[in-house]
């Protein structure tokens, strides 16, 4: 948003700005898929959109592996025993 309205303040450029909701911590193929599905329907285009569902599926095991070791740490009672 803030490069829209400096082209528009500073330059005089309009500009409009599409965006997907992503989780923030990751890189999220599905949040720009579902942009890209959306303007390739405004624009009537045939975007290919293979490579980033392969990406997606990437990421989404990265996740799952991350949510996985999380549980797994929960899990794990500490041992902390006093070696001395």
């Amino acid at each position: 948003g803030l490069l829209l309205g400096l082209g528009n303040k500073l330059y005089g450029m309009e500009g409009v700005c599409l965006m997907g909701e992503t989780p923030g911590y990751l890189v999220d193929p599905k949040s720009a898929k579902a942009v890209l599905k959306i303007l390739d329907k405004i624009l009537k285009v045939d975007i290919d959109l293979s490579e980033l569902e392969i990406k997606a599926k990437e990421i989404e095991n990265i996740a799952q592996q991350l949510r996985d070791l999380e549980q797994m740490a929960r899990e794990k009672p500490e041992d902390l025993q006093y070696i001395g």
